[in-house]
């Protein structure tokens, strides 16, 4: 069962819809990442986009982020998600968006400083995701795109965004993506 490994949180289990269509972040993933993270956290407004139960806007949360924003289509992933918002008692502090990743991105204007995304792994959802990630005002030099993908699988990026790091952990890399600058 997935839990928040740092924080106010520390420890708290988090329920999370059964079955193949659902990949819980692992925790040494989760807790790799917040260790690369660091102090950045605090105080950041994350978006997290393909957010299943929340595991990663919530470990966020519970390491000082200010606000979470989650993006998740699926109901029953939705209703894990609220559940594990209202036993968290973080209601006032997230924003809960059922709408597909896609079309959340192409009509929204957001500011996040961190956006964590983790769409299924070998579909075509990272490269669409990527594509209006690069074009969305809401994303400025500033921001960090966390891509959560199969190692095995080479990500194509749009023009207008680089990779920074790159981690592997088994069958799971992240990829740490930002902005290039704008030359004048």
């Amino acid at each position: 069962m997935p839990r928040i490994a740092s924080g106010e949180f520390k420890g708290r289990n988090l329920r999370y819809p059964e079955g193949a269509r659902f990949r819980p972040t692992m925790d040494k993933v989760k807790e790799a990442l917040f260790s690369m993270l660091g102090e950045d956290i605090v105080d950041a407004r994350v978006l997290d986009l393909f957010a299943a139960a929340g595991a990663l806007g919530l470990e966020a949360l519970s390491r000082g982020a200010r606000q979470a924003v989650f993006v998740e289509q699926n109901p029953e992933a939705c209703r894990h998600l609220e559940a594990n918002i209202r036993a968290l008692k973080v209601s006032d502090r997230t924003i809960v968006i059922r709408q597909d990743v896609r079309i959340y991105l192409k009509q929204s204007k957001f500011f996040a400083t961190h956006i964590f995304c983790d769409p299924p792994y070998y579909s075509s959802r990272a490269k669409e995701t990527l594509a209006l990630l690069a074009v969305n005002p809401g994303v400025t030099t500033d921001a960090l795109i966390v891509l959560e993908h199969a190692s095995d699988k080479e990500i194509v990026l749009p023009g207008s965004l680089k990779i920074k790091d790159s981690r592997e952990y088994g069958d799971t890399r992240l990829s740490f993506i930002g902005k290039k600058e704008r030359s004048v």
